[in-house]
């Protein structure tokens, strides 16, 4: 007879933040641009973890920027 493990399983990496003050907004520069900029309340009781969240997010984009300026996420690779 197989034996029955009754276990919680993970759930999502995302879905174990919770509810965050973040949000995102989409605005044009003077010069006619659209970016998305992250904004936090600073009065939220979720502080420190919403400038985690943005900050992993900032650090995601300019390591795909990296990547594919300079074929690698973590820095420049020295011509020889």
């Amino acid at each position: 007879m197989p034996r029955i493990i009754v276990k919680k399983l993970a759930g999502k990496a995302g879905a174990r933040r919770g509810r965050s003050s973040v949000v995102s907004k989409r605005i044009h520069t003077p010069s006619g641009e659209r970016v998305k900029i992250l904004s936090v309340d600073a009065k939220s009781p979720t502080f420190g973890n919403d400038l985690s969240i943005i900050f992993e997010r900032n650090v995601a984009k300019a390591r795909r920027a990296n990547k594919k300026k300079f074929g690698s996420p973590d820095r420049v690779t020295q011509k020889a």
